[in-house]
């Protein structure tokens, strides 16, 4: 989770949720893992209460894209700076970011807006970032023809 406009922090903040991920890259080389970063709506929403057009709309989503994706990036760097100092190496190539902006916010979506958080909780659980761990099989694992 992030404060409001933060894009970095500091890797012992996270360090049980570091070493679980880095558990996970270790015992699944195969799979990849998404980090996925994640805004808060609330000045999307205040902007389309107040009436303002389609091209601040627009920019307002592309503001939260672009924060949501630099706290991913910044996520992925943190995490594989720690590894590196437990002596761990761990493969960038396994990790992909992504950046969601507001369009999977924690409180669900209402039509095809997000649904305003109804408190603080609510609004701050949607500046975070997720880890997901997608297995992928890279070879058949018996031969059949095309």
């Amino acid at each position: 989770f992030f404060e409001p406009n933060q894009n970095a922090f500091t890797a012992d903040l996270y360090r049980e949720s570091f070493d679980k991920v880095i558990d996970l890259a270790s015992t699944y080389g195969g799979a990849l893992i998404t980090i996925e970063g994640h805004s808060d709506p609330m000045a999307y929403l205040r902007g389309k209460k107040a009436g303002e057009g389609e091209l601040v709309l627009s920019r307002i989503k592309q503001s939260a894209k672009n924060l949501s994706l630099s706290r991913a990036i910044a996520v992925r760097d943190s995490l594989i700076a720690y590894a590196r100092a437990k002596d761990i190496t761990l493969d960038e190539s396994q990790f992909a970011v992504v950046g969601q902006g507001f369009t999977q916010p924690r409180n669900g979506m209402c039509g095809t807006d997000p649904c305003p958080p109804k408190d603080e909780r609510a609004w701050r659980n949607n500046m975070r970032v997720q880890f997901r761990l997608i297995q992928v099989e890279a070879e058949a694992s018996v031969f059949k023809p095309l």
